[in-house]
C-alpha cells in the first residue's frame, strides 16, 4: 500500500498542478484612446472576455492624437464604474477603471497601482480610426501599448478604417485570433503590434512594415461669431500604392499586422557619426 501511495503522489500532484494551470485563464489589460464610452473599446472587450480576464483602464474622455503623452502635475483621478458590455459578457466582467489621464499614464497607472499582478498582455482600442503610416507616431492608441512594452509586456494596439458604419465585430475578431497567439508565442521583448483594420469585408492577414507616407494637416482660416480669427485642422490620410506596407494593406481590404519596437536607436547612423570623430 505504501509502495501504491509513493508511486501515485507524484502523478496526483502533477495532475492537480496542471489543472491549476489549465484554470488560471489568461489576464488581459485593455486600454484606448477614444474613451470609456467608446464602440470599440466594448467590441474588443466582448471578443478578449472569451480568452481572459479583462480589466479595463480607459480615459474618461477622448484623447486621440496625444502620442505618448503622460498627464503629470494634476490629480489623477480613477473611478470604478459598471462593465459597459457587461450584458454580452455574462458572469465574466472584469473591473472597469474611468481615468482622468492619457491613454500612456492609464495604462501605467494600472500596471502599477491597479492591478494586483502583471498582465499577459496588454491591448489598446480598437481605435475608431487607422494609425497606418507615420500616424502611429500621434497616436494615442498606440502610446497606450507601447508603454506596456516598455516593460516587457506583450501589447497590441488596434485601429479600424473609419466609415460611416463602423462596424467593429469584424476586426475584434481578428484582435482576438492575434491576441490569442500572442499569448500562446509571446513576442520578442521591446516589441508591440500595430494591427490596422479594413472598413470593407477582410480578404485576410498581412504582415507588413509600416508606410513612410504621412497624412496631410491643412489649416483652414476662419472666424467666429465674434469676428475672432482661428484655424481649423482638416486631416487627410495618408495614400500608399504598396500594397506590402500598412496603409496599402488595408486599402487593399487586408488587416495590416506591423511589428513595432519601442527602440529608436538607428545603428547605421551610429556608425556614420562615429566617423566623424568627435572628440
Amino acid at each position: 500500500m505504501r509502495r501504491l501511495a509513493a508511486t501515485l503522489l507524484p502523478v496526483l500532484l502533477a495532475a492537480a498542478s496542471g489543472a491549476g494551470a489549465e484554470e488560471r485563464r489568461p489576464r488581459i489589460l485593455l486600454a484606448n484612446d477614444d474613451g470609456i464610452e467608446a464602440p470599440g473599446l466594448a467590441a474588443a472587450y466582448v471578443e478578449l472576455s472569451k480568452l481572459g480576464e479583462v480589466t479595463v483602464a480607459a480615459p474618461d474622455t477622448n484623447q486621440s492624437g496625444v502620442s505618448h503623452g503622460v498627464t503629470y502635475a494634476v490629480p489623477i483621478f480613477a473611478r470604478t464604474i459598471e462593465p459597459r458590455a457587461a450584458a454580452l459578457v455574462p458572469g465574466n466582467a472584469g473591473p472597469w477603471y474611468r481615468i482622468a489621464a492619457t491613454p500612456a499614464t492609464c495604462v501605467r497607472l494600472a500596471l502599477t497601482s491597479l492591478l494586483k499582478e502583471k498582465p499577459d498582455v496588454v491591448v489598446s482600442g480598437i481605435n475608431r480610426g487607422d494609425n497606418a503610416g507615420l500616424t502611429l507616431y500621434v497616436s494615442g492608441t498606440l502610446g497606450a501599448a507601447r508603454e506596456a512594452a516598455f516593460d516587457g509586456i506583450p501589447a497590441v494596439a488596434a485601429s479600424l478604417v473609419s466609415s460611416p458604419s463602423m462596424d467593429y465585430a469584424p476586426g475584434a475578431a481578428v484582435l482576438a485570433r492575434i491576441v490569442r497567439e500572442t499569448l500562446s508565442r509571446g513576442l520578442p521583448r521591446g516589441t508591440l503590434l500595430s494591427l490596422n483594420i479594413p472598413a470593407t469585408a477582410i480578404k485576410g492577414i498581412k504582415v507588413v512594415p509600416h508606410s513612410l507616407k504621412s497624412g496631410t494637416n491643412a489649416y483652414e482660416r476662419r472666424e467666429s461669431p465674434r469676428g475672432e480669427v482661428y484655424y481649423w485642422n482638416l486631416w487627410t490620410e495618408p495614400v500608399d500604392p504598396d500594397s506590402e506596407t500598412d496603409v496599402g494593406a488595408i486599402t487593399a481590404g487586408y488587416v495590416a499586422v506591423t511589428p513595432l519596437r519601442v527602440t529608436a536607436n538607428d545603428p547605421e547612423a551610429l556608425r556614420a557619426i562615429e566617423s566623424w570623430q568627435l572628440r
